[in-house]
């Protein structure tokens, strides 16, 4: 009986130990498929605002449907704008990233994150790629001064 006892505590302890490299191989994984980005400190803006803005406005004639009603899909999300891209994530995630509004400079907030998904408002030289994103980590932040 004593052998069986063993065993199982042998077992426990195997198991217990796999399960721990599982964990720390997941975790090991999200972190080496961080992206860096870098978007305006106007934010967080609600993403109902931006999906209603592209709806309603000309500048964004001809959007890809699906994308937006993929963005419309993500419920109660904010949404930080840079050139070339409008970047989803929840409040969590929002509130690491800095805001500033000021008149003589604009300032750009550089960051890592995962990003869960990828898509493009469309075709043509003015749509931007759409990117939802989570565990955003704040690197730095640029002030650019506007020469008067």
């Amino acid at each position: 009986m004593n052998k069986k006892i063993v065993i199982l505590v042998i077992v426990v302890i195997i198991a217990v130990l796999l399960l721990f490299l599982v964990y720390a191989n997941n975790d090991s994984s999200s972190n080496s498929n961080r992206t860096i980005l870098n978007v305006s400190s106007e934010g967080p803006i609600e993403l109902s605002k931006i999906t209603d803005d592209i709806k309603n406005n000309s500048y964004y004639e001809g959007y890809d449907v699906e994308t937006l009603r993929w963005m419309e899909s993500l419920g109660d999300k904010y949404v930080f704008k840079s050139n070339d891209e409008i970047v989803i994530m929840d409040k969590w995630d929002a509130d690491k990233i800095p805001s500033a509004y000021v008149c003589d400079a604009y300032f750009r907030e550089i960051f890592s994150c995962n990003v869960l998904e990828n898509r493009t408002l469309g075709d043509g030289n003015h749509f931007k790629d759409v990117l939802f994103i989570k565990n955003v980590e704040f690197i730095d932040e640029e002030v650019h001064y506007i020469q008067i």
